[in-house]
């Protein structure tokens, strides 16, 4: 029997004596009695003096006692930096993985059930096993559902969703039933807990398969793969068995709904993952008991990935809306690094896919392909890397290599076959006065050089090839350390990682069979070893092999252009081909590519640093300076090193750039340049890339018009244990608008859009691009006038000042820099 409580002070139900309305009323009475014994007339108040100042100042009372590396005044102040997401990336290769995954159980996505609410069906409950009818809870609880639906007709106008209103009337209404209806609501979080559990055991299968399967074991792979699916199949039937429409009304709360709506979605999650993996996992199976060619399983694989990365997509879109507090304390950080490693993989899944088609022309799918390899030796810097020592000759169809050929001279092997005698660019006359292959790579976009070192081989050999591949020297040393060392007898060497270079480079300079000179004959033996290293390669060190071959790329290691014009549009969008970038007219651009000249392999021991500063001025011109510095960390008279380094630089800027000043320059001598013969050509596509050529009478720099930039070229040389630094000033061709134009898709358009009015703003931006073949330490700054403040940034790592901002990098890759300022009114 339930005892109902009465007022101790009136007697009556429906209150208690602290809510009595004799009490309240009797105790306004006294409170006013009170309150007009102290009541007194107020005085009129004074003036009150403000001071205003037109910007904001800092007590010179504050200390900062933070130490700061950076001591210029006007970088002191920090600014505003918007937050912005780090992603990972990882290259990821399963290799082989589980067979036939899919014979046995089909695996499909997981729909949630929809409860749909109509104003006119009355929705059907699920019986509730709590040991009451209907006519004992209508007893018990008539009188709480009376004053609940009182109380809800003075809060309804604050929903807005009906499905977000009729939500709250049922919770309300199970909340004023008797304690085996709240019985009931704990048991629906218990049941959350249950989805929660069976789904986190799930991943940590899910985990555990892929790294069986990354190791090759495919048993164990596929008991952890069966693990995960029945862990999700236990979660799915808690789900759909238990409380399906008490978790929909409860998923509708913004605070209880989001736990709960967070463990389903890592259900879903978990269902789109296993499906993705069973696509995958058939097609590695199908590649490893296939015997046709590579092209041809490279197919295969790509059709189940295709498969694969749709599901593998569903389940990151589910995955961003789990909340990972839903899951125990334990595997909350683990959950964190799957999703980010998670992301990598997917988005490495969608660019093998992307590629599969020109990946299949490119090793000869259709037909035989044949690419020219160069061996650039970054120790002696050309400008798209290095010097180029070697090359081979490599034919391939269905990915199968057919010929590989590394002429034992190297490229001075085809001297004497090239009947072409053209006059070459006047600072590679200060080496030779013809120019010929192994000086091909003169221009700083590599399609440019590509396509001039394949017309220089065409000449030589009267054979075209498919495209071309230069490969730095670094890379070898990336290949060594997922190799191993490489004993060759035949030359009586080890080579690892860290010696590599320096012995290869003795080697072929030094120590050599002079009377049969083909100091290059030993890369032919070495391939050899190499390739047959390649083909042993388990699957854990194919994939690290894969991920220094991807850094190679990114950083420009190994740059690659293909004659297929579809195959080499593809290879740009990720950033191989090594082109000079077309950049917006209003924005700003920056390259330095440095060409050395009989300094040997000195540029092994150049540190070279690069700083760049814009300042804006009042009327939104730029005026930029850039300062190059080259400190000589060699010996005088080291082998290879310890001789002056010769460099040509070149600084590329937006076309129509203005030269105000240069300086800092050391020339060779004039009497060291070879004159070529008078009857030797003109090169052509010299002729048609380098136009309105000028000669600024000041400094001597070199301006040129090429590749849709201006350049600014001239000399530096540096002697052992020394350093030198030149500099450029100059005029963008652009200016920025200061004057009131805002652009309503910016950060500041939206600003305004939201909260009104807002300052002017201007951005500015700069892309800078890394030479191949050396990372420069490298920093900018940008300058606004003074009453400008930085608003938004590209940026993290950029440091802000009061009217302006500084970035500082290694230039491992290309960068670009951004920011957007608002002009403070006063």
């Amino acid at each position: 029997m339930v005892q109902i409580r009465r007022c101790k002070l009136c007697g009556k139900t429906g209150h208690n004596r602290a809510k009595c309305l004799l009490l309240i009323k009797n105790s306004k009475v006294e409170n006013t009695a009170n309150l007009k014994q102290n009541i007194e007339l107020s005085k009129p108040i004074k003036s009150v003096l403000i001071k205003a100042h037109p910007e904001h100042l800092h007590s010179q009372h504050v200390v900062n006692l933070k130490k700061e590396e950076n001591q210029h005044v006007w970088n002191s102040l920090p600014g505003f930096t918007e937050n912005k997401k780090d992603y990972s990336w990882q290259v990821a290769d399963l290799g082989k993985m589980v067979k036939q995954a899919n014979e046995k159980k089909t695996v499909h996505p997981v729909k949630s059930p929809v409860v749909r609410f109509n104003r006119v069906n009355k929705i059907k409950l699920p019986k509730l096993n709590i040991g009451y009818n209907l006519a004992n809870l209508r007893d018990a609880g008539l009188g709480k559902i009376k004053v609940l639906l009182d109380n809800l007709k003075t809060i309804k106008k604050f929903f807005t969703s009906k499905r977000f209103a009729y939500a709250v009337v049922l919770i309300f209404f199970l909340a004023s039933l008797p304690f085996p209806a709240i019985a009931y609501y704990n048991s629906v979080k218990d049941t959350s807990a249950k989805v929660t559990a069976q789904s986190t055991n799930a991943f940590l299968s899910l985990k555990s398969s892929t790294v069986a399967a990354m190791q090759d074991n495919i048993l164990q792979a596929q008991a952890d793969l069966n693990s995960a699916l029945k862990a999700f199949g236990e979660a799915d039937n808690i789900l759909q068995n238990e409380h399906q429409l008490l978790q929909y009304v409860v998923g509708l709360l913004p605070i209880v709904g989001d736990e709960i709506n967070g463990r389903e979605n890592l259900l879903t999650a978990g269902h789109y993952l296993a499906l993705g993996n069973t696509y995958l996992m058939k097609g590695i199976g199908e590649v490893n008991n296939s015997t046709s060619s590579l092209t041809d399983r490279l197919t295969i694989l790509t059709d189940h990935l295709q498969s694969a990365t749709v599901q593998y997509q569903n389940a990151l879109n589910k995955l961003a809306d789990v909340d990972p507090r839903i899951l125990p304390l334990d595997y909350q950080k683990s959950f964190n690094d799957f999703k980010v490693l998670f992301t990598a993989l997917v988005n490495d899944f969608n660019n093998l896919v992307s590629l599969s088609d020109s990946l299949n022309l490119v090793f000869g799918g259709e037909d035989l392909r044949r690419y020219l390899l160069v061996f650039q030796n970054q120790a002696e810097l050309r400008p798209t890397g290095g010097f180029m020592g070697s090359f081979a000759v490599l034919d391939i169809q269905k990915g199968k290599i057919l010929n590989l050929d590394i002429p034992g001279g190297g490229s001075y092997d085809l001297q004497g076959q090239l009947n072409e005698y053209l006059k070459p660019p006047l600072p590679l006359q200060l080496s030779n006065t013809r120019w010929e292959f192994q000086d091909a790579n003169w221009f700083p976009d590599f399609p440019a050089s590509a396509k001039k070192i394949a017309w220089f081989y065409n000449k030589a050999r009267n054979t075209t090839v498919d495209g071309v591949i230069t490969i730095n020297a670094s890379v070898l040393e990336r290949l060594l350390k997922i190799l191993g060392p490489v004993v060759n007898e035949n030359n009586n060497l080890i080579l690892n990682s860290d010696n590599a270079l320096a012995t290869l480079q003795y080697k072929v300079e030094k120590d050599y069979d002079k009377e049969i000179n083909q100091p290059k004959a030993i890369l032919g033996d070495l391939a050899g070893q190499f390739l047959d290293k390649f083909s042993h390669l388990d699957k854990v060190n194919a994939v690290l092999l894969l991920t220094e071959l991807h850094q190679a790329l990114a950083q420009k290691e190994i740059q690659v252009y293909f004659n297929d014009e579809k195959v080499e549009k593809l290879f740009q969008e990720f950033n191989w081909t090594g082109e000079i970038v077309q950049t917006n007219t209003n924005q700003d651009y920056l390259a330095v590519f440095g060409t050395n000249l009989q300094g040997q392999k000195s540029d092994a021991k150049i540190k070279q640093v690069i700083e760049h500063q814009a300042v804006v001025e009042e009327d939104g011109s730029i005026i930029d300076t850039v300062i190059i510095h080259r400190k000589h960390l060699g010996i005088p008279g080291e082998m290879f090193y310890g001789v002056n380094n010769i460099q040509y630089l070149r600084v590329y800027v937006p076309e129509g750039s203005e030269l105000l000043a240069a300086g800092g320059f050391v020339y060779p001598p004039e009497s060291a340049f070879r004159v070529p013969e008078t009857w030797y050509k003109d090169d052509l596509d010299l002729v048609n890339y380098e136009v309105e050529q000028k000669i600024d009478s000041n400094s001597g720099t070199s301006i040129v018009k090429e590749f849709g930039k201006t350049s600014f070229g001239n000399w530096l040389m540096v002697k052992p244990g020394e350093a030198g630094s030149v500099y450029f000033t100059y005029r963008l061709p652009f200016k920025l608008n200061l004057q009131g134009n805002k652009d309503s898709l910016s950060l500041v358009g939206l600003k305004e859009l939201i909260v009104g009015k807002s300052n002017l703003s201007s951005k500015y931006s700069l892309y800078i691009q890394k030479q191949s073949g050396i990372n420069a330490d490298f920093s900018t700054r940008v300058i606004y006038p003074g009453q400008w403040r930085p608003a938004w940034t590209l940026n993290d790592d950029l440091n802000l000042a009061a009217n302006g901002a500084e970035y500082n990098t290694n230039l491992k890759t290309d960068q670009l820099f951004g920011l957007v300022m608002e002009k403070i009114n006063k």
